[in-house]
């Protein structure tokens, strides 16, 4: 008893000297932001410390706080930091504005006024707060030291205010339009005489209710940014659910627990979330914990969802590459075949400490050397690590040993080269690599490649419309962390196994572009597929009509070919189609092009934007233009595109210190297109590069190199097209001869200068009124695939191969083309008139032509 009044006494007496200090502080407190002062005075206050109860409500006026420190975090970065983050922490969930704080060396105090809420959790802590460092705060309170009135600081007021500031003027956010952006809400200038955290889940609540009560500006919103708030709870974004938005970014907060955010965003949905540098992105669970959101986000940090899953590998949680395992190299490669029977797993270890090679290029270099006829080889775990690109396989012991045996641990790298006139591929060049055999037992959870490609397999199956999309299979979810060499002829035909037993009658509909595959005569298990109407091989690596003929059993009514190298054999289509359907009597449709319609001189390109357009990307203007362009005898006779009001410009943006050998004859070469270059960039003066009339260009063009175009890089788009005017956008790759590779793109715009012309009085005239030539350094990925195909047949060899008889190629194509130039029809047109109609007799289609123009049977759309 008698301590207890000892205690009530020392309690005492601590009130008594806080009253006294705080009567020596009464003051006037002016922010000079137009907002009334406020006088502290602590005439009729009330203080309190280390209690759990108050007297009486702390009603409306204004409520001092001290945070007595006594200088313990004076030596820590941010001491004003850490007893806000404690603060914060005790209110958690109560609307709290500290306002007008001041640090001391002993004592930190501000104002507050209107959170009972927050005022009671911290008497039931007894009036004190716990920091990080784990030391122990007390404060004291004063209630009612100043009298409120409401022209004084509002910051509910002054939070609302901002808002409606930042909505009428919403940002573009890593390329999104219509962003709020409250990235750091509480540095806002607006907010220096009080703190405001989002981090507190009542302050959060007001700005999202704020915003969602303002109807007409909240409907233009593409999405949020509140990065760097330190944020751990997401409950108030609940009132911006089942609305599609660009954007969501939460980076740089405190989120960690997944199944809070997976909670609070269950509404949430936008095209990208971004999560980085919160502790939830650390854990071993992350990112699978996000699995529920896979339907809310399509990316998560820039990168796709279905491809966020980390890759685990053995390679860096169970194997030491250093020193696991047998070491295979060149030196003693008689020892490997103790590993024949071997079930455990092998790693591939290929030095490349430059990293010049891609993982995709490495795998395709790796396909080359594989045994056709021996096991499957699936290489697993990839990673690249120390300068090596590191994989691991298990149970393809022969393709091991051809590996090791015949090309002897040595990576061929193809190059493509030229000797004379002929382009050759040569394998010169080659990486040694070496294995570690029996690094690692198989353990449960480890890869099962053809369970998992099963798995893949039946994703890719659509029941409802029969499909079995296998297209870039490579990507399919679950795949990851292996690599499937479609290229492989095993591999393929035991997919296609696989596919047959699963779905057997059920499919009509298969689909196998972009696999890199480049022979299906191993695919008779197609012939299980009872029911297979239709058949993609649609842009794979398939350069013969040979490497399908084996499937000519299949009586398939839809083929796609188009993107294989052997689409770039024929001249013609009717040639094209006529060598397809020899495989494939019952075939009705060839590259999605219905073969009952007569289709025209060349099978549709890709990138056009009007399908009436297509013939002045073919033979009509774009494929003769560059010809000319190439032979610089010819170039004199280009004047015929232009007119005296034509325009020309040409810009040279190669750069050859990004070459691998700069030198001053490179200098000299590239200096031929520099000389004509023109770049306001660099000179908004520079107008006299500015080529006007048919004269000017001409004499632009004959000043520039001889090159060569690669036909097969060619990528045409044709921006705008109508009946007046056409803009034409070409890019792909040259070569200044004889051995300067050029990436370029080059623009057309052509307009109608006649109408009225041909027999048909339909044909109509077009001349180019303004050309932009751009001259750039191709990518590496261009330097490498640039002239690797070459068209079958020139000029040349087609009269070799074919003759200059009536029945020749290029007899035909000529007919064609004169035809088209006499009549204005277009492409697919002509061929039906002189090819199946007249059969080719020249005569006969013109008054074929005739008859049917005078029967009005050729409607408006059939001339170009």
């Amino acid at each position: 008893m008698q301590l207890y009044q000892v205690q009530l006494v020392i309690d005492e007496t601590l009130l008594k000297m806080h009253a006294n200090r705080h009567r020596s502080q009464a003051r006037i407190i002016d922010f000079a932001d137009r907002s009334q002062p406020i006088v502290v005075d602590f005439r009729d206050s009330r203080k309190y410390f280390k209690c759990k109860q108050y007297d009486g409500s702390p009603g409306l006026n204004w409520i001092e706080f001290c945070v007595q420190h006594e200088g313990a975090l004076n030596f820590s970065e941010n001491p004003q930091q850490l007893i806000l983050d404690a603060l914060f922490k005790a209110v958690e969930g109560e609307e709290f504005f500290p306002v007008n704080y001041q640090c001391g060396q002993h004592v930190d105090t501000f104002l507050a006024r209107s959170c009972k809420p927050a005022l009671d959790k911290l008497f039931q802590r007894r009036l004190s707060i716990e920091v990080v460092s784990g030391i122990e705060l007390n404060l004291s309170v004063a209630l009612n030291v100043a009298a409120y009135n409401r022209s004084q600081i509002s910051p509910a007021v002054i939070i609302s205010q901002v808002i409606d500031r930042l909505m009428d003027h919403l940002e573009t956010y890593d390329g999104v339009q219509g962003v709020l952006n409250l990235s750091n809400f509480g540095a806002n200038p607006a907010f220096n005489h009080f703190i405001v955290r989002l981090s507190n889940l009542a302050t959060l609540q007001l700005v999202c209710k704020t915003i969602y009560n303002n109807d007409d500006r909240r409907r233009a919103l593409k999405g949020f940014s509140l990065a760097q708030n330190q944020i751990s709870d997401l409950a108030p974004l609940k009132l911006f659910g089942d609305v599609d938005y660009d954007i969501l970014d939460l980076s740089g907060n405190r989120l960690s627990s997944a199944k809070r955010l997976c909670t609070d965003l269950e509404r949430f949905r936008a095209k990208q979330l971004k999560l980085a540098d919160n502790p939830l992105t650390k854990k071993s669970q992350y990112p699978d914990c996000l699995e529920p959101l896979k339907n809310n986000f399509q990316i998560i940090d820039g990168v796709p969802f279905d491809k966020l899953y980390k890759t685990y590998t053995p390679l860096n949680y169970e194997i030491d590459v250093d020193c696991d395992g047998m070491r295979i190299d060149w030196t003693n490669k008689s020892t490997l075949a103790q590993f024949k029977d071997s079930p455990d797993w092998h790693a591939f270890l290929i030095p490349d400490t430059e990293r010049e090679i891609a993982k995709e290029l490495l795998f395709d270099y790796f396909s080359i050397s594989l045994h056709p006829g021996h096991s499957e080889f699936y290489p697993c775990y990839y990673k690249f690590d120390g300068g090596e690109h590191r994989f691991l396989v298990r149970s393809c012991f022969d393709q091991i040993e051809h590996l090791v045996q015949t090309h002897n641990l040595q990576l061929k790298i193809p190059q493509l080269v030229t000797i004379g006139d002929v382009q050759e591929i040569n394998y010169e060049r080659s990486i040694p690599y070496y294995l570690r055999m029996n690094v690692s037992t198989f353990k449960q959870g480890h890869i099962e490649p053809k369970q998992i490609i099963e798995q893949a397999v039946q994703k890719r199956f659509n029941a409802i419309n029969r499909v079995l999309d296998l297209e870039q299979f490579q990507l399919t979810e679950g795949l990851e962390n292996m690599i499937v060499l479609m290229s492989s002829p095993k591999v393929l035909s035991s997919i296609l196994r696989m596919s047959s037993r699963k779905f057997l009658g059920n499919c009509i509909d298969l689909r196998l572009g972009n696999n890199k595959i480049v022979s299906a005569n191993n695919l008779r298990t197609l012939s299980l597929l009872s029911s297979l109407q239709a058949l993609d091989l649609g842009h794979n690596w398939i350069s013969e009509l040979s490497e399908i003929s084996s499937l000519g059993d299949v009586p398939l009514k839809s083929l796609r070919l188009h993107g294989n190298p052997v689409c770039r054999k024929y001249s013609l289509a009717s040639e094209y189609i006529k060598a397809v359907k020899e495989i494939f009597p019952t075939l009705l449709k060839l590259d999605d092009v219905d073969l009952s319609s007569r289709p025209g001189l060349a099978p549709q390109k890709d990138f056009l934007c009007d399908t009436a357009a297509y013939e002045l990307t073919g033979e009509l203007f774009l494929k003769p233009f560059l010809r000319e362009f190439e032979q610089l005898d010819q170039r004199v006779n280009m004047m015929r595109y232009y007119t005296d009001q034509s325009l020309f410009t040409l810009t040279s943006s190669y750069d050859i210190n990004r070459c691998n050998r700069p030198s001053s004859e490179l200098f000299k070469r590239i200096n031929k297109y520099n000389y004509h270059s023109r770049n306001l960039l660099k000179n908004s003066l520079d107008t006299c590069r500015v080529n006007v009339g048919a004269n000017d260009i001409l004499a632009v063009l004959m000043q520039l190199p001889v090159v060569t175009h690669d036909y097969v890089s060619l990528q045409t788009d044709v921006m705008h097209y109508d009946s007046k005017s056409v803009i034409i956008n070409v890019t792909g790759m040259m070569r200044d001869e004889p051995d300067l590779l050029l990436a370029f793109s080059r623009q057309f715009v052509l307009k109608v200068e006649a109408e009225g012309l041909g027999v048909g009085k339909r044909e109509r005239r077009m001349k180019i009124i303004n050309e932009r030539l751009n001259i750039m350094n191709p990518t590496k990925k261009q330097e490498r695939d640039a002239f690797k195909f070459c068209e079958l047949l020139n000029e040349t060899n087609a009269k070799e191969n074919e003759g200059e008889g009536e029945d020749s190629v290029d007899v035909k194509e000529h007919k064609l083309l004169l035809f088209q130039e006499i009549t204005g029809l277009r492409s697919r047109w002509c061929t039906r008139i002189v090819q199946e109609e007249a059969n080719w007799d020249f005569k006969l289609a013109l008054e074929q032509f005739l008859r049917m123009e005078s029967d009005k049977e050729l409607p408006n759309d059939a001339f170009a």
